[in-house]
């Protein structure tokens, strides 16, 4: 459904962020992308959806593919018209109008006006916490709300293919485990394929169909989750985690700044 094919993604033409990334994700899959901050993830999400020539970057070698067809030379709105969505690390809402306004601009853009009540009623199902809070200026909801916020108005335009950088970014645990809980839902309900980039390890392969352990650019290995969950190499060298599930404790190292996590091009969302 959708491949990169070693892909290699730059920024401003000397930031090398991406070095020969490969992966697919099927159709109906649930696909994680794990790795410390600076290891590539944003970056291979916004490879994907067009949004990395907007920050400047572009891919140097490599192709994305969709259905056998490149899509990586392609704008952001032709790629979205194609089915896949992008839900940006950072909550990008529109603060001044309400929670149900928010939503139904993710329906913006579709010719099925009738069955668009009929998918709001579907987001609230999802996210029943958002549905007395209709009429609620988006900027004032919690963050957890937020977040789902993004989610409902990307489910709204009947994605084939979401993306989402850092779901669990700021959440508490709590939160976190409630909102993996309704993404794999998502996931098997709406037969949407989604590829997660994520720090939360326990969380997104509890859920996860699969993985993909990004390094410096690289994938550094692969597998299905309950292999790498089980992994203790993974856990130690790659994510940064002991044997108990707790963070190592690292300085950052140069090649972290390639990734749009630890720069200034996430000012951009």
């Amino acid at each position: 459904m959708l491949e990169l094919n070693n892909i290699k993604a730059v920024y401003n033409d000397v930031v090398l962020a991406l070095d020969g990334i490969s992966l697919r994700l099927d159709a109906g899959q649930f696909v994680i992308l794990l790795g410390n901050n600076g290891s590539g993830k944003s970056t291979t999400l916004k490879s994907i959806s067009g949004v990395l020539r907007i920050e400047g970057g572009e891919l140097t070698e490599g192709t994305v593919e969709l259905d056998g067809s490149r899509i990586d030379r392609l704008t952001p709105e032709v790629i979205a018209g194609r089915g896949i969505r992008h839900v940006l690390q950072g909550r990008s809402i529109f603060p001044q109008l309400n929670t149900e306004e928010n939503l139904l601009i993710g329906a913006y853009l579709r010719r099925d006006r009738k069955t668009i009540s009929k998918d709001l009623a579907r987001v609230y199902e999802y996210f029943p916490s958002l549905a007395p809070l209709r009429t609620r200026k988006s900027g004032f909801l919690s963050g957890g709300e937020q977040q789902m916020l993004v989610i409902g108005r990307a489910l709204m335009s009947r994605p084939r293919i979401m993306l989402l950088d850092e779901p669990s970014l700021g959440l508490s645990p709590g939160i976190i485990g409630n909102l993996f809980t309704i993404l794999a839902q998502i996931n098997k309900e709406e037969k949407t394929s989604l590829l997660v980039a994520e720090q939360n390890v326990a969380a997104a392969l509890a859920v996860a169909d699969y993985g993909y352990v990004l390094q410096s650019g690289k994938i550094a290995t692969s597998g299905d989750a309950d292999s790498l969950g089980s992994y203790a190499r993974v856990k130690q060298a790659y994510l940064g985690l002991n044997e108990d599930g707790s963070f190592i404790s690292r300085h950052r190292s140069p090649m972290q700044t390639a990734d749009d996590d630890t720069t200034g091009q996430n000012n951009r969302q």
